[in-house]
C-alpha cells in the first residue's frame, strides 16, 4: 500500500520541466572596481554592440568594444567624477555620436560626456544637483525635439534638466518623489503624446511605483501610485503581451518577487501579476530569449549570485520552475543584446565584488559552446 500511495502522490504532484537551457558562459572580462551598472549600445557605429560598465568604487567607466563574435577588444578606461552608479546613452548634442549621461554621488552632480568618435570623449561636464543623485532618465519632456534629463535624488526628489540641443542643459522644476528612487523609465504611458516618467520608489515606509504624467512643457503631475508596499527596486518597460502598449516589469526588494503590470494605455495599469526570481532580484531585462515570440525575463540576484531566466507560457503567464545560471559574487546589473551576430539575444552580467563582466551567449546551431573559463 505504501508503494502504491507513493506512486500516486508522485504522479499527482510532478513538477513541470524547467525552462530550456538557453545560455552558456562564454567569457569573463576584468573591468574596474565595483561594477554597478551596464548598458549595451553601438558606441563606434560599426553595427556591433558594445558594453559600457559603470565602476562605482574606482570612479571609472570601462568601455568594451564588441568584435561582433561575442568577444570584445581590450577595455578602454574613462575616468569620471566620484561615485557613479548609473548611466544613460544617447546623442544629446545631435552630432551623430553617442554621448553619456551619468550621476556622481560623491560630487552631487549630473555629469555629461560628449562623444567625439574614435572611442574618445570630451572632458566631463558637471551640473550641480541636490544630495546624492541616483538615476538619469532621458526623454524629450517639453516637445522641442531636444533630449532632456530627469535625475532622481536619494532624499525624496526628482530634478529636471532641459536640453538646449547642443549637449548643454538648463535647470527645470523639482518634484517630490519619495526617497531612494533607484530605477525609472520614460515613455508616453497615457497616450496623450507627451513623455511621462515612472519611478520605483523604495522608501522604507511608503514604497510604490509612481507615475508622473508629462504636460508636454517640461513639467509633470503625479497621477497614480501602483504596487504600494511591494518595495520595487528595479523597473523596466516592455510590451509583454503584444497589444502595442508598454507594460511595466519590476523586481522587488522583499520576498524575492517579480511583478508585471499590464498597461491600460491611459496611464493606469492592471493588477500586478506575481512571479518568482532568485535570491535578491535587483536588475532585469525582458527579451524573447527562447525564440517563442513572447518576451521572457532575465533577472540578476545579488544575494544568491545568479541570474534567473523566467520564460512564458503560451497563455502569456510565467513558467515555474525557473532556470538559474551561476555568476560571480554580488551581481548588480544585467544587460542584453546580440553580441555575436547570430540573431539570438545574449546577456552580460556585472559581478560587483569580483570586478568582472560575464558574457553569456544564447545557444545557437551556428555557434558551438566553448568551455566556460
Amino acid at each position: 500500500m505504501i508503494i502504491s500511495l507513493s506512486g500516486m502522490v508522485g504522479c499527482d504532484f510532478k513538477l513541470p520541466p524547467p525552462p530550456p537551457d538557453v545560455f552558456y558562459k562564454f567569457n569573463t572580462i576584468q573591468v574596474g572596481l565595483g561594477p554597478a551598472y551596464l548598458v549595451s549600445a553601438d558606441l563606434n557605429l560599426d553595427d556591433r554592440l558594445d558594453i559600457i560598465v559603470v565602476n562605482s568604487k574606482d570612479n571609472t567607466l570601462t568601455l568594451l568594444f564588441g568584435e561582433g563574435d561575442g568577444t570584445f577588444q581590450p577595455p578602454v578606461i574613462v575616468p569620471v567624477p566620484l561615485e557613479p552608479s548609473a548611466l544613460a546613452v544617447a546623442d544629446i548634442n545631435r552630432d551623430g555620436w553617442p554621448d553619456f549621461v551619468l550621476n556622481s554621488r560623491g560630487t552631487h552632480a549630473l555629469v555629461t560626456l560628449l562623444g567625439k568618435g574614435h572611442k574618445a570623449f570630451f572632458p566631463p561636464r558637471s551640473y550641480p544637483t541636490g544630495q546624492v543623485p541616483l538615476l538619469p532618465i532621458l526623454g524629450d519632456f517639453n516637445g522641442d525635439g531636444h533630449l532632456d534629463i530627469a535625475i532622481t535624488l536619494t532624499f525624496n526628489k526628482m530634478e529636471i534638466f532641459l536640453g538646449r540641443g547642443d549637449g548643454t542643459f538648463k535647470n527645470g522644476d523639482t518634484y517630490q518623489t519619495g526617497s531612494r528612487s533607484f530605477s525609472g523609465v520614460a515613455s508616453d504611458f497615457n497616450g496623450d503624446g507627451h513623455t511621462d516618467i515612472v519611478l520605483a520608489v523604495h522608501s522604507s515606509n511608503a514604497s510604490s511605483i509612481r507615475i508622473f504624467a508629462g504636460r508636454g512643457d517640461g513639467t509633470f503631475l503625479l497621477i497614480n501610485k501602483i504596487g504600494q508596499g511591494l518595495n520595487a527596486l528595479a523597473i523596466i518597460k516592455k510590451d509583454m503581451n503584444g497589444d502595442g502598449r508598454e507594460d511595466l516589469v519590476a523586481a522587488a526588494g522583499s520576498g524575492d518577487n517579480l511583478y508585471m503590470f499590464p498597461s491600460n494605455g491611459d496611464g493606469t495599469f492592471q493588477k500586478e501579476i506575481n512571479f518568482s526570481g532568485g535570491g535578491g532580484p535587483i536588475s532585469l531585462v525582458a527579451e524573447d530569449f527562447d525564440g517563442d515570440g513572447q518576451p521572457d525575463v532575465a533577472v540578476v540576484n545579488s544575494r544568491s549570485s545568479t541570474f534567473s531566466l523566467i520564460v512564458r507560457h503560451p497563455n502569456g503567464g510565467f513558467r515555474f520552475p525557473i532556470r538559474d545560471y551561476v555568476t560571480g559574487g554580488t551581481p548588480l546589473s544585467i544587460t542584453s543584446g546580440d553580441y555575436n551576430g547570430d540573431g539570438r539575444v545574449d546577456v552580460a552580467v556585472a559581478s560587483n565584488s569580483l570586478g568582472t563582466v560575464e558574457i553569456f551567449l544564447a545557444r545557437s546551431t551556428r555557434h558551438k559552446p566553448k568551455e566556460s573559463p
